[in-house]
């Protein structure tokens, strides 16, 4: 026996039965139509209070990498002058500046031993000598990722000269060749 209630609601099984359709389909509308508003009131993207602070904190640590770079730089070290974690600091810095902060740390070594390497004579110092000074511990690994972000070998390098290289000339590589003195003079 159903009981009728005095109300103007239909019982359960009519209610979930004929008007789930039209419900579902409102519902829709309303939510498409909400975002719809959003979308266009929201044109430009807010910059949140805390993407500020991850950015600021980002560059906090990319500062305190280019003035510590030769010494031992460890991620302790850095979570210390951020004041945040290392998950925290891993995250912010890859989608602040989109490289890890462990190959941004070995990519400023590696320039900065590029440069040294090229403003040195091979006299005066080695490939050693300038790699450990700019924090680089292990030798070969320093000398293949040189090669793989420079193209050629830290030793080569090292033998190249500034004045000669717009000539092609290498500092102690082999000299041109003497102009025969029997050979006809051209002049141009």
């Amino acid at each position: 026996m159903k009981v009728a209630s005095g109300t103007r609601n239909p019982p359960l099984q009519e209610w979930t039965a004929g008007a789930a359709p039209t419900m579902i389909h409102a519902n829709e509308a309303r939510l498409a139509r909400h975002s719809a508003e959003r979308a266009s009131k929201n044109r430009t993207p807010q910059v949140l209070p805390f993407d500020r602070k991850r950015r600021c904190m980002a560059k906090r640590a990319k500062a305190f990498i280019d003035g510590h770079f030769r010494d031992p730089v460890s991620m302790e070290d850095l979570c210390r002058a951020t004041g945040v974690s290392v998950r925290t600091l891993q995250r912010c810095f890859k989608q602040c500046f989109g490289v890890t902060v462990t190959s941004y740390l070995k990519a400023v070594r590696l320039d900065a031993a590029y440069r040294d390497l090229i403003a040195t004579h091979p006299s005066r110092d080695t490939v050693t000598r300038i790699a450990l000074l700019n924090g680089c511990g292990h030798l070969g690994r320093f000398s293949t990722e040189f090669r793989e972000r420079f193209g050629q070998l830290p030793h080569e390098t090292l033998r190249i000269d500034l004045s000669a290289s717009a000539f092609g000339q290498q500092r102690g590589g082999p000299q041109p060749a003497a102009r025969n003195v029997n050979a006809p003079l051209t002049l141009v």
